[in-house]
């Protein structure tokens, strides 16, 4: 094998290794901000790098993709209620039930529901509580 084609081969490994990075990271919740932080990627190279994500993921059916990413609001949601606990002010507290708020009605909109009325109002009563 020439030099020249590990080469190539080394440098498509390394752009799979990539882009799987930045896949996991964009559907764990991470903003582009964050990604560029972490990895020292620009804009375009996480976007470029996430396109390279989906078309190796080819095989992945939109359930799956559709799963990992209820998956991933589910977590978000646990882990601002255990925020929750620990929140000091009522603006900390505010902001922490907006996210629950909010990532609960992104999860009815992936799930192609709307997002039940009873947990918003339940919600929204809670943050008056506080």
């Amino acid at each position: 094998m020439s030099s020249e084609v590990q080469k190539v081969e080394d440098k498509e490994a390394r752009l799979d290794r990539e882009a799987e990075l930045v896949f996991r990271l964009k559907y764990t919740g991470h903003t582009n901000a964050e990604i560029r932080r972490r990895t020292g990627f620009t804009n375009d190279v996480i976007e470029r790098r996430l396109g390279r994500a989906r078309r190796n993921l080819g095989e992945a059916t939109s359930n799956d993709v559709r799963t990992d990413l209820e998956s991933s609001l589910d977590d978000v949601i646990r882990r601002t209620y255990s925020l929750l606990d620990e929140a000091e002010t009522v603006s900390e507290k505010a902001q922490l039930l907006r996210v629950i708020t909010d990532t609960a009605a992104k999860k009815a909109r992936l799930l192609g529901v709307e997002a039940p009325s009873k947990l918003v109002h339940q919600l929204e009563e809670a943050q008056d509580a506080y």
